[in-house]
């Protein structure tokens, strides 16, 4: 649009036809009807006015029949596109200091755009059908988490989201709901033993609880923004193993 809008303001001039007026920057029209729905809802309120001048200034000189277009713009036609469009820009520069702006740094090897909104396609689609309804929710908050460098909160959720698919793969094995009163992840690992599930699985889910889980909950520890990716990668992994298992049982 501002590329546009250049070449607008430089080639309009009392030589110009109203017909090549219209042809050659339309697209301008388009766009600011565009910006001005777009920014509603920002504090936009200077570059509103002045769109909507815009817009009213190019409909007065394109109005009547284009059979009329042939006419060249008259003196003070090209005057008001000229000291919109000048307006215009002063009016960005002042309304954009109204926005609160930051930029989210990639985190590792993961896309910051599909961590906020898709962290779930780190898995083929063979994967994502296990997923409890509560395990997706912690995942996708402890990709969001992960992305806006809130490293305890993604610890804490991409754990809980772990837990949630080893409930549902216990379940799977034991076939039959969870019957015990407690439910925490080293009675999670002890059944899943008896289930007979995959020393790969198991160990992996073990050594997390030692190392990294039971340590994460209690309040006087906080995770970095170092730790926090490996351990997204160690639970993703291992919900990763657990899931190809849960296709396997599946009847």
């Amino acid at each position: 649009m501002g590329l546009e809008i250049g070449k607008m303001s430089q080639h309009v001039s009392t030589e110009t036809t109203v017909s090549e007026f219209y042809t050659e920057h339309w697209l301008v029209y388009d766009w600011l009807n565009q910006f001005r729905r777009q920014i509603l809802t920002l504090p936009f309120p200077k570059s509103q006015v002045v769109a909507v001048n815009i817009i009213k200034a190019f409909a007065e000189i394109t109005k009547g029949s284009p059979l009329e277009w042939g006419r060249k713009l008259y003196t003070d036609e090209v005057m008001t596109v000229h000291s919109e469009f000048t307006e215009f820009g002063k009016a960005l520069e002042q309304d954009h200091q109204n926005l609160n702006v930051f930029t989210v740094t990639p985190k590792g090897i993961y896309s910051t755009r599909l961590l906020i909104e898709q962290p779930e396609n780190k898995f083929t689609e063979n994967v994502r059908k296990h997923f409890p309804p509560q395990m997706l929710h912690d995942l996708r908050e402890a990709g969001r988490s992960l992305a806006f460098e809130l490293p305890t909160a993604c610890a804490f959720h991409i754990c809980r989201g772990t837990e949630a698919l080893m409930l549902g793969y216990y379940e799977l094995l034991a076939k039959h709901p969870w019957s015990f009163p407690k439910k925490d992840w080293k009675i999670y690992v002890e059944q899943l033993v008896k289930e007979g599930a995959p020393k790969t699985i198991t160990s992996r889910l073990d050594e997390i609880r030692q190392m990294d889980r039971n340590a994460y909950i209690h309040p006087d520890v906080n995770v970095t923004t170092e730790e926090a990716p490996v351990l997204f990668e160690l639970c993703t992994g291992v919900i990763f193993f657990m899931c190809q298992e849960m296709e396997k049982l599946k009847p």
